[in-house]
């Protein structure tokens, strides 16, 4: 393998101050290799020994006992009520298994189980649990909280949206709680591989030619030199080392530059020129997320007015549950000389409380806003703010734009968001997905045709990723309006781009159906089937045309396995309500017309139970 000549360059901080000789490292390019942690235990066994025993080295991890906090409970079931539904996990062997249920008196109506193949979290806070399609990543509907020895749904499935099985594990997810993986970049959730737990490389950089160097015979004094075959953050400039925690340390909604992904980012680069974070501000609200210690810590005044980086405090190879008591104490007083001559016995318990978090329920965490902290009621958000850029001052108005369009698209769906957004994209250079991407959520459908029709794509300037959402969205659009030609082709293209997006093959074959193509969309309801058969919509899509086709076997049984996959799936219903209707089983009809009313008693087959006289 050949890695190229770096050169060396003086790096000036602009936001902490400092000035410091700064040279590329070999790592940083792009043909070297990640390895996994093993590797790196070959020469430094006590540290990995130790790091794997942390909260980043045991957050991700195959879902067996000795890795699930589950393994010491008694496994309790949750009750969602407002979906009517039960969880309850349990092993079979050293598996874990979800099973999904709902009753009616003492009998079961529905029952769904799932292998439960990794746990998420590290246990300090939380397990939460994903499953394992094809290579396609979900998350479970059930999260045990360790800190309140309590099960309950994950976060974001409360009050309603419990998302059951659906919620796709994406690399933005994913290349926070885990080392690198194998993502296919023709999906959105599958991987090829997984790796198990954040390892050496997430701070350190790919290990490949570091390794090869020293298996060659290359040693170097790193007490006078710096290795540059691997990044060690400690010799780092302040603002680079900061950008390490950062990177997965400050949690909102981020914006990749263009041409990036969530795995461009190595340790040593300058985050700001991979991706922007951004966080809402109000002027009155104190609250917190999980994930907010860099936004805290930037606010402190010993951040401020130092040059403290999280390793001032924190030793990232070692556990905090394994720290003597006056550790952090010692930190302290490193600084405040004025504590000396007093006894003193856990500064942060004042100075920077727990407390609960905004994003996460039966949580909470250390503030890091070190400081005096004021007893105050929690006020309601009022005069929003904005959102702002918690990592890079200056982000480009595009970045805003696409930051506004993602915050509504992802976490509040107010239309001021997208006012915010397009007084950016009007003040940027065009850019082709993001006014898609805008046209499509206002719902402005004539907007998006003009602007698709008015301009030249250069494909070359975004990624696959972009392109083929846009593309998607498009075709949908051209498809309602019966620009059928034109349709065609932009999902076309976004399949071709993504081919293992099966949201997007299943779009596709609903234009075919929805235009009359029905065996060509069969063909490409059975390819999305393939991918991934756990997707309701896809059984009763197929069960539709099997009815049309007079196949009236098959259409049941794709039907019912969309009830099975979800007992409160209407459309299934009303098919099968066609079907039997067809069959002229009355009993069956009424049945399912029944079951419909169960789920929305003001639905419209009301009327058609009174015509049945039933």
């Amino acid at each position: 393998m050949r890695y190229f000549i770096v050169f060396v360059l003086l790096f000036y901080s602009c936001k902490r101050g400092n000035i410091s000789e700064y040279k590329a490292y070999l790592n940083h390019n792009d043909t070297v290799k990640y390895v996994g942690k093993e590797q790196c235990r070959m020469c430094h066994v006590e540290i990995y020994d130790s790091y794997i025993k942390t909260g980043m080295g045991s957050s991700f991890h195959y879902a067996v006992k000795d890795h699930s906090a589950l393994s010491e409970t008694n496994m309790p079931t949750i009750y969602d009520t407002i979906k009517n539904l039960f969880y309850k996990p349990f092993w079979i062997n050293d598996s874990l298994y979800l099973k999904e249920f709902r009753l009616k008196g003492l009998d079961t109506t529905h029952l769904l189980v799932k292998k439960i193949n990794y746990k998420i979290g590290s246990g300090q806070h939380t397990n939460s649990h994903l499953f394992d399609i094809n290579g396609y990543i979900h998350q479970i509907p059930y999260t045990y909280y360790t800190q309140k020895d309590i099960a309950d749904l994950p976060p974001g499935y409360e009050d309603g949206y419990n998302s059951r099985f659906s919620r796709e594990i994406g690399l933005e997810c994913m290349s926070c709680h885990n080392a690198y993986v194998n993502h296919d970049e023709t999906s959105f959730n599958k991987y090829n591989t997984i790796s198990e737990g954040i390892d050496c490389e997430r701070c350190h950089g790919p290990g490949e030619v570091h390794i090869k160097r020293k298996l060659a015979g290359e040693i170097i004094d790193t007490s006078k030199y710096i290795d540059y075959s691997i990044v060690n953050p400690s010799k780092l400039p302040l603002d680079l080392q900061f950008d390490i925690c950062e990177r997965c340390h400050l949690q909102g909604t981020s914006i990749l530059a263009e041409g990036k992904s969530f795995d461009s980012f190595k340790p040593g680069m300058h985050l700001a020129d991979f991706l922007d974070t951004y966080l809402p501000r109000y002027d009155n609200n104190h609250s917190f997320i999980m994930a907010s210690h860099v936004d805290r810590l930037k606010q402190s005044t010993c951040f401020k007015e130092s040059e403290m980086t999280c390793t001032s405090c924190h030793n990232p190879h070692k556990s905090v549950t394994t720290l003597e008591n006056t550790y952090f104490d010692n930190k302290c007083m490193k600084c405040h000389e004025i504590c000396n001559d007093k006894q003193v016995e856990n500064c942060a318990s004042c100075h920077m409380p727990k407390s609960i978090t905004s994003d996460i329920m039966h949580v909470t965490i250390t503030d890091h806003k070190i400081g005096i902290h004021k007893i105050e009621e929690e006020k309601t958000k009022e005069n929003f703010l904005g959102l702002f850029s918690i990592n890079n001052d200056n982000p480009t108005t595009l970045s805003k734009a696409k930051a506004y369009l993602k915050y509504f698209e992802s976490f509040d769906p107010q239309l001021l968001y997208l006012d915010s957004a397009k007084y950016y994209l009007d003040r940027s250079q065009n850019n082709f997905t993001a006014y898609i991407q805008y046209f499509y959520l206002i719902n402005d459908d004539n907007g998006l045709i003009n602007y698709v029709m008015s301009q030249n794509i250069d494909d070359k300037k975004y990624t696959h990723s972009e392109l083929a959402l846009a593309y998607s969205r498009m075709g949908e659009v051209f498809g309602e309006k019966k620009l059928l030609h034109k349709a065609e082709i932009f999902h076309n293209k976004a399949i071709t781009l993504m081919s293992n997006v099966i949201d997007y093959k299943i779009k596709y074959a609903a234009f075919l159906f929805d235009n009359n193509q029905i065996n060509k969309a069969q063909i490409e309801y059975k390819k999305a089937l393939s991918l991934n058969p756990t997707i309701k919509e896809i059984h009763a899509n197929l069960g539709l045309i099997s009815m049309i086709k007079g196949n009236y076997n098959d259409a049941e049984s794709s039907l019912k396995q969309a009830i099975a996959l979800d007992p409160d799936y209407i459309l299934a219903y009303e098919n099968l309500v066609l079907l039997y209707d067809k069959y002229d089983n009355y009993e069956n009809t009424k049945l399912y017309l029944r079951k419909i009313l169960e789920i929305d008693p003001n639905h419209k087959v009301k009327d058609l139970l009174k015509s049945y006289n039933f």
